[in-house]
């Protein structure tokens, strides 16, 4: 099946000490401030109470899985141990955190949520259902919630209390296109996907309206699109057919990212792309499924040049990461996994944002854009239409920062 070309007529996402204030490597935006935010009330607080949801299921789950990364309550585990490290970090630094840590996932939530009305910030849960509740607690009673590990447009709507650490789908998609058109030529890209599920032509239409609002004319489909057939990829002989354009690369963009639903899809697909390309330049664009799926490997990453939109990414030989590794082997004699960094990194940037601009710290995030171990926190304000930015009118905030990860020299690098 021959890609569709562009459309050339337009026809048819506890701790002391007291210091004023704690600085890091940061990018000051404060001039982008408008008076009601620079006139609210801190509200500074000598020590602050965070309440901290996680989703550890521990009544009805084997407690032998502790120690299993590659488990649930392995994987929270690990987060927990980097929020630990995280608090010890923030008490030499003299921030004064109380911290109560609640599981989310056992016993009845309504229970566990009531708990909270004393917190000066609420963080999880990661159960979407229980995130929704949250979320609505924390509107009602005037308390931030961090969402870590969701994200979504529909989870609370109307509330400035709301911060997701998380970039969304579409954010991605976005960075993708944006990334892809400043290196290559329209003709050159192609976005792949199967015409019989929905999801991945919605897609599709959303990358298209992207290459669209950057190209600022009047063709509303500016890439070619390819759909595959996934029969062709295990039984046929060729799957691509003669896609690959000679003498220039062929850049594929692979919106797929769900392990349940996508991966088989997408290992597929790179595995019959490697074989079929011949000596052609390709290069493929990605979700995280790239380089997290254990069926793809390097000679995958190096044979399609991949580059993988991802918001967070350990630099290994980060002289950072590096003590992080020592200080963790130090205290828990084992190395930490991703999660750990991510646990890390999360209360380390919370605690300095509360220390910095008190109880309600959400509305001043997107002052810094904060570096630490594993990511970057950018975030932004999300209002309720794009032409808005009056601030009664914010729906929640939202964590922008996106890498783009290319294989080079056979190992990931971090690129904007």
């Amino acid at each position: 099946m021959k890609p569709t070309k562009p459309d050339k007529k337009g026809e048819s996402q506890v701790m002391n000490g007291k210091v004023d204030t704690i600085f890091w490597t940061e990018i000051d935006r404060t001039k982008e401030y408008n008076s009601t935010i620079e006139n609210l009330d801190l509200e500074k607080k000598d020590s602050y109470n965070v309440s901290l949801l996680m989703p550890f299921e521990i009544e009805r789950t084997d407690q032998s899985e502790v120690t299993n990364n590659a488990t649930k309550l392995g994987k929270m585990a690990n987060y927990y141990a980097g929020v630990k490290m995280a608090l010890k970090k923030l008490e030499e630094e003299g921030i004064n955190l109380n911290v109560n840590v609640l599981d989310s996932e056992s016993g009845k939530f309504d229970v566990k949520i009531q708990q909270c009305k004393n917190a000066d910030v609420i963080i999880g849960p990661r159960s979407k259902e229980q995130l929704k509740v949250t979320a609505n607690f924390g509107r009602i009673n005037n308390i931030p919630v961090i969402s870590p590990w969701k994200s979504g447009s529909k989870i609370s709507e109307n509330n400035p209390f709301f911060v997701q650490l998380k970039t969304g789908l579409k954010d991605h998609f976005k960075k993708i296109i944006e990334h892809a058109k400043s290196e290559f030529s329209d003709d050159q890209i192609i976005l792949l996907g199967r015409n019989t599920k929905r999801e991945d032509l919605t897609y599709m239409r959303y990358m298209q309206g992207v290459a669209a609002a950057l190209n600022q004319d009047n063709n509303v489909k500016p890439l070619q699109e390819f759909y595959v057939n996934e029969d062709s990829l295990k039984l046929g002989e060729f799957a691509f057919d003669s896609i690959f354009i000679q003498d220039q690369t062929t850049v594929f963009v692979l919106p797929n990212w769900s392990f349940l639903a996508d991966e088989d899809f997408v290992y597929n697909t790179v595995r019959k792309m490697s074989g079929e390309k011949g000596l052609e330049n390709v290069v493929v664009y990605g979700m995280p499924i790239l380089l997290d799926s254990d069926k793809i490997k390097y000679d995958l990453h190096r044979g399609l040049n991949m580059r993988i939109c991802r918001s967070s990414f350990v630099d290994r030989h980060s002289i950072d990461v590096k003590e992080f590794k020592q200080a963790y082997f130090d205290q828990y004699a084992g190395l930490p996994s991703d999660e750990a960094y991510e646990g890390y990194d999360m209360m380390v940037f919370i605690g300095r944002s509360m220390f910095n601009y008190g109880k309600k710290f959400q509305y001043f995030l997107d002052t810094y854009e904060q570096s630490l171990l594993q990511t970057k926190f950018d975030i932004q304000k999300v209002f309720k239409d794009d032409e808005s930015d009056d601030f009664k009118n914010i729906q929640y905030f939202q964590n922008e920062h996106l890498y783009i990860l290319t294989f080079e020299d056979n190992k990931f690098v971090a690129r904007q």
